[in-house]
């Protein structure tokens, strides 16, 4: 929502507001799970995502920027000896994903803008986890890949290293002018929404006809009440997915909101802008 604001878009202030009250009133979101043998040091998600929501506020009062600073002591003490962040095992992609590059991209976007705006611990925890990315052959993760670039250009990393990144993102697009979690699996929207969202960044000057094609997808596949169809994927191959598919809806329709709305100016030079529903 403060994405499709900043771009123009009316939103519903009251709701805006009570979830940026819940985000500053989360405390160190930390779970109350024991870790497994298999990661010691699972990271702690919720931190990350509840950080990176309150970075997206514009102009955070300081009760904002103290809670701001409780979830990112909690992510910045997950980091691992050698840099990363590690993911749990066993958890439901993509929202909680298995992959330690995605998880490890995340949490340095949700420190980063304390880093620029001067704090010396994040500032290390980032430098220590860009080496270990830089190191570290991908895990070809659809998700990865797009998080691995957004987190390039906003460092702002030379083109060499970002450019083969978003080459790889556009050709992994679908006929139907989506992209897929997973090779091989359906078009959805989180996928394409965060697709679009890595190949709008960058120094872009025309319009990108697969940014053209994923926004049309997208603009076709919404539903009547303003979310996008989902489905949930399982914890292990072979096994079901969740019951409740409302934080996977919920997670995908903010992806693909995040998508269109940073899409726009890449777009509008030779297609028609989509629309955002109005609706919540």
């Amino acid at each position: 929502m403060n994405e499709a604001k900043l771009h123009g878009h009316a939103v519903d202030e009251a709701v805006l507001a009570d979830m940026t009250r819940w985000l500053t009133e989360a405390g160190a979101g930390k779970f109350n799970y024991e870790r497994p043998a298999a990661a010691p040091k699972a990271l702690n998600p919720k931190a990350i995502y509840y950080s990176l929501g309150l970075n997206s506020v514009p102009g955070l009062n300081p009760v904002q920027r103290e809670a701001r600073s409780r979830l990112l002591d909690t992510v910045k003490a997950d980091q691992t000896e050698n840099g990363s962040w590690s993911a749990w095992p066993d958890t439901r992609p993509p929202i909680l994903s298995h992959s330690g590059e995605t998880m490890t991209a995340l949490a340095c976007l949700a420190l980063l803008p304390t880093a620029n705006a001067g704090d010396g611990t994040a500032r290390a925890a980032v430098d220590k986890a860009v080496e270990w990315l830089k190191a570290t052959d991908s895990d070809n993760d659809p998700q990865s890949t797009a998080l691995r670039l957004v987190l390039w250009t906003r460092l702002k990393r030379p083109h060499t290293e970002w450019a083969p990144l978003a080459r790889l993102i556009q050709k992994r697009q679908n006929r139907d002018g989506g992209w897929s979690q997973t090779a091989g699996g359906p078009s959805d929207a989180w996928a394409t929404g965060q697709a679009l969202y890595a190949l709008s960044l960058g120094d872009r000057d025309k319009a990108d006809p697969a940014i053209q094609r994923g926004r049309a997808f997208l603009v076709k596949t919404q539903r009547k009440d303003g979310s996008w169809p989902m489905i949930s994927r399982p914890t292990k191959p072979g096994g079901a997915g969740s019951d409740s598919l409302i934080p996977i809806v919920g997670g995908g329709s903010a992806w693909a909101v995040l998508g269109l709305a940073s899409s726009e100016k890449v777009a509008a030079a030779g297609a028609p802008a989509a629309k955002l529903s109005s609706s919540r």
